[in-house]
């Protein structure tokens, strides 16, 4: 007769306690919150035979008190009688020599023995543990979290995380409804490294100006939040990690079919709603996971497809120019270029899917091979009817001459604020007082990853793992074409506020009439963008672990790159320019099919009329006449970049027996080796010309460079939910490829000339220190403070140098003045962090972080990205029927970077987003959200916050729809 123990164990939080008595039951019943689900699971232990049966039971704290109660006491009725004698068969036990862990005598397709963590609280839990269980300083965000929030791209979800801000546009093209960048630390989206389960994700840009800007951070309005499963922002560095994060690094984990239960199933559908774009789009994502028996291969397949119709009103002033003596007066002014009232539409489809297979026999081995693909079509029309200021100002603006058109004026602290001109010179003549450009872009942007991943044990000390992959990304403008046309008007602005009030002395108030459509004909230009980004990259690492008391254990590994950004511009000429241009030989009214602005157009910002606007299938009827567009290479534009890596590092991973302290040290040496391509229409042989340019050439510079990064992470354990943290490491990120390419022209007469690239840029390069000390006080709960330091040692930037060139009107060579990017003195960034999570009572929590983040220049002068001030604040409750969210995220002015060279500041902003699910079944729910609930616009100043560079109003965003899932 065999002796059979009972053992019962609460599974709780992803937590496990082991209970003694039907007291212990009542105690944990009374700790646990209401509505969440727990399992008690009952196993028969027997000393001779191991492992004979369990019984797990599934129920809901509080909301089956009864239930519970009964069940606690019968099973301490059962403790308490003596164990019989097994009668029945019984299986043998788990193996123990590392085979699947699937429990004896069990059904394997009983998926109740799996962990599945659900809830808002549970995955507050979830993220917790990965935070505190991570070497090096980070912060994280799982499936769950992502699947709660209000978000729908990856970037939403970074950005309600410690220290991590989000941006909807870059300098050039101003803010959007959709998140697209993130700063780490008030650090430039530039100096952040993007990875995909460790590796590299090309990338591309949906937007013209970033596609010709050719920048390496990642656009994350490429991903739903639906295709990753855990997000991790690293704030330190360590020896293993790949270079190029000198703010942080992101990296983007998905999902596995592993970690899931067999038949894993979701489906979620929304519909879409802009109040600004007033239309309704669908929105669907879908996961199915299987398993076999074995629990040792897995398929992940899961798509999704979102449509959303994207509005943007605003007020923009188009850069400003410097006048001396304006007027005749001595003065020096500075006065807008152009005052401009854009109307921006857009229509967004984002699909794609991922893929993956897994295979892992036993504990030993293991190999992933899994992909992703998503695309987003962008086509969109942008509007933008302006006051022609710098064209007033330069023809008309001097007193007592023929031409002048100026009437009063004023200036404040130097700027032009208020001025008007009549709608005819001191001769009769009109003058042009307003110009209106409409251009319509059919634009993309995709990114597409394969992966393949093994790990090796062949021993229990020894851990081989190695991947290779390609990853491609594509930004293109498959067209653009554009319809300029001109008035005789006089103007009128005076700035007021966050705007300007514009008025048209002299032109119809009927923007329909024909008096009105009957204006001059200035340009069409456009053309055709293609920017690939593509890289190969292989990978291998070895760790081999100890049993000291000091040295854990040794990790080496290495890794190669090779990645390749493109620029091809292929521009169209149109022999109707010629034949037009300054004519009314066509103009708006040739264009012109009765369509005009929304009638709310710009509500909320300023006072503007409604004008008419150009239809895109007349304009490309016209544009196919006097013989059609004709397209051909533009070289200036264009560029390439090829960039090889080798990176060699070695860590020894540290910590003692008890577990008081860990941490780790180690150095990766990287050595980049780099090919720039660049066209100049003075190359020493014209090998690349085009009708744009005749004696343009290719100008390839070649050239490499090595880093060394040392790196340590220290973690002390302080008290038992007390840890103490310290971290040092030399960091690097290279610079942009266009910023290393680029548009390259030189005049031989003037000795002058500009660098879109610079070839020989060094890498920002960074002393990077953090000090942190993390409070884990109670389940889902922490309390975090820390401080960093970023050391700089050199910032890209802009300045003219003098450089040595041969060119064919100096064969000899001679010292031109060249505009562009160079590396500048540096700077420093440092602040602090502070972090507090805390369920509070009742199904009620709440989630709050500040950062004050200092950067600047050695000179003094200002970091691009650098938000000084912001904090996230996120009240939740969940219960077994309800969870919802309300999250307010605020960050204050930074400068976004240079526009026109006009420097551009986006103010203080802070939106105001919401969740809700009702869970009508333990299967299907119901779902809510809302972003910019408040409605809040973007404001960009020039430098002094009185001085606009442009108001936006994207509108609130709504979705509805329901989630199923098994």
């Amino acid at each position: 007769m065999n002796t059979l123990v009972l053992i019962l164990v609460l599974q709780f939080n992803d937590q496990y306690a082991f209970m003694s008595s039907a007291t212990d039951l009542i105690r944990a019943e009374n700790e646990i919150g209401q509505g969440e689900q727990r399992k008690l699971v009952v196993l028969w232990y027997s000393p001779i035979q191991g492992l004979k049966g369990k019984i797990m039971v599934t129920f809901q704290a509080k909301k089956h008190r009864a239930m519970f109660a009964c069940t606690a006491s019968a099973l301490a009725l059962t403790m308490a009688a003596p164990a019989f004698a097994q009668t029945a068969p019984v299986a043998a036990a788990a193996p123990a020599d590392g085979g699947s862990g699937q429990t004896a005598g069990a059904d394997p397709q009983d998926q109740s023995n799996d962990i599945v963590v659900s809830g808002i609280r549970a995955s507050i839990q979830a993220s917790l543990d990965t935070k505190r269980n991570n070497d090096m300083l980070s912060e994280v965000v799982t499936a769950q979290d992502i699947g709660k929030f209000p978000d729908k791209n990856v970037a939403d979800s970074l950005g309600r995380l410690t220290g991590v801000n989000v941006v909807t546009g870059s300098a050039n093209a101003g803010g959007f409804g959709e998140n697209q960048s993130v700063s780490i630390r008030g650090t430039d989206p530039t100096l952040n490294l993007t990875l995909l389960d460790g590796h590299s994700v090309a990338t591309g840009d949906w937007f013209v100006l970033d596609q010709t800007s050719g920048g390496r951070s990642f656009d994350f309005s490429l991903l739903p939040s639906e295709i990753v499963g855990k997000l991790e922002v690293f704030k330190s560095s360590e020896a293993d990690l790949v270079e190029g994060g000198i703010g942080g690094t992101i990296n983007l984990s998905s999902r596995k079919p592993l970690d899931l239960p067999a038949n894993s199933f979701s489906l979620t559908a929304q519909a879409n709603y802009n109040d600004l774009a007033d239309k309704v789009k669908p929105q669907v994502s879908g996961l199915y996971s299987w398993k076999n028996q074995d629990g040792t291969f897995g398929i992940l397949l899961a798509g999704f497809y979102q449509e959303r119709e994207f509005r943007r009103d605003g007020q923009e002033f188009l850069g400003y120019t410097t006048y001396n003596n304006f007027a005749g007066t001595g003065q020096t002014v500075t006065a807008p270029n152009l005052i401009g009232a854009a109307y921006f539409s857009q229509k967004r489809v984002r699909k794609g899917g991922t893929a993956a297979l897994q295979y892992k026999p036993n504990d030993q081995f293991e190999v992933t091979l899994n992909g992703i693909y998503t695309r987003m079509d962008a086509n969109n029309v942008n509007r933008n009817s302006m006051a022609w200021i710098s064209r007033v100002i330069g023809n008309n603006s001097t007193p007592g001459s023929p031409t002048n058109a100026l009437g009063q004026y004023t200036v404040t602290n130097g700027y032009l604020t208020a001025a008007s001109w009549s709608q005819l010179d001191a001769s009769g003549n009109p003058i042009q007082g307003r110009v209106q450009d409409d251009i319509f872009r059919d634009a993309y942007s995709s990114t597409w990853v394969i992966n393949l991943e093994t790990t090796w044990k062949p021993t229990d000390r020894l851990t081989l793992s190695g991947e290779v992959g390609y990853t491609k990304g594509e930004g293109a403008t498959k067209d653009t074409y554009a319809w300029e046309t001109y008035w005789d008007t006089g103007v009128n602005y005076a700035l007021a506020g966050k705007g300007a009030t514009v008025n048209y002395p002299g032109l119809p108030t009927d923007p329909k009439s024909a008096a009105y459509l009957n204006n001059y004909y200035s340009w069409s230009w456009g053309g055709r963008i293609v920017s690939p980004d593509k890289e190969t990259y292989v990978r291998a690492d070895a760790e081999y672990k100890f049993d000291g008391d000091f040295l854990k254990s040794i990790k080496i590994g290495g890794r190669y790159t090779d990645h390749t950004r493109e620029l091809n511009y292929t521009a169209y000429a149109w022999a109707g320019n010629g034949l037009y241009s300054g004519t009314k030989g066509v103009g708006l009214g040739t264009v012109y099919a009765g369509g005009t602005t929304p009638d709310n157009f710009l509500d909320g910002l300023v006072d503007f009329p409604p004008y008419s606007i150009a239809d895109k299938d007349k304009v490309l009827a016209e544009l196919a006449t006097n013989g059609g567009r004709q397209f051909a290479f533009y070289p200036q534009a264009s560029f390439s970049v090829k960039e090889k890596t080798e990176a060699v590092y070695a860590m020894a991973k540290l910590g003692s027996q008890d577990g008081s302290w860990r941490g780790n040290i180690g150095v990766r040496a990287v050595h980049t080796d780099l090919n720039t391509l660049q066209y100049s229409p003075n190359a020493l042989v014209a090998n690349a010309t085009s009708i744009f340019c005749g004696t343009c050439g290719t100008v390839e510079v070649k050239r490499s460079y090595w880093d060394i990064l040392p790196s340590a992470n220290l973690t002390f354990n302080a008290m038992p939910n007390l840890l103490l943290r310290a971290s040092v490491a030399k960091t690097m990120t290279r610079p942009g490829y266009a910023q290393l390419a680029g548009a390259f022209t030189v005049s031989d007469l003037a000795l002058t000339g500009n660098a879109g690239g610079n070839p020989y840029l060094d890498p920002t390069r960074a002393w990077q220190f953090n000090l942190a000390a993390e409070y884990y006080y109670a389940k889902e709960a922490l309390f975090s403070v820390n401080l960093f330091y970023l050391d700089i040692d050199s910032y890209i930037t802009s300045t003219t140098t003098t450089r040595f060139l041969i060119t064919q009107q100096h064969p000899a060579g001679a010292n031109f003045l060249i505009t562009g990017p160079v590396n500048g003195r540096g700077g420093t960034n440092k602040g602090v962090e502070v972090n507090w999570q805390q369920p509070i009572y009742g199904g009620f929590g709440l989630m709050a972080n500040y950062t004050y983040a200092d950067a600047k220049a050695a000179d003094g002068g200002v970091i691009d990205g650098n938000s000084k001030h912001t904090f996230n604040v996120t009240a939740y409750y969940e219960n077994s029927l309800i969870s919802t969210r309300f999250a307010y995220t605020f960050r204050s002015k930074f400068r976004s970077g240079i526009d026109r060279s006009t420097p551009m500041w986006q103010a203080d902003f802070g939106t105001l987003d919401g969740s809700l699910t009702i869970n009508l079944t333990k299967n299907f729910a119901l779902t809510a959200d809302a972003q910019n609930l408040f409605n809040h616009k973007l404001y960009y100043f020039v430098g002094d916050p009185s001085i606009p560079r442009a108001y936006y109003n994207n509108g609130r965003t709504f979705w509805v729809g329901g989630k199923v899932h098994f």
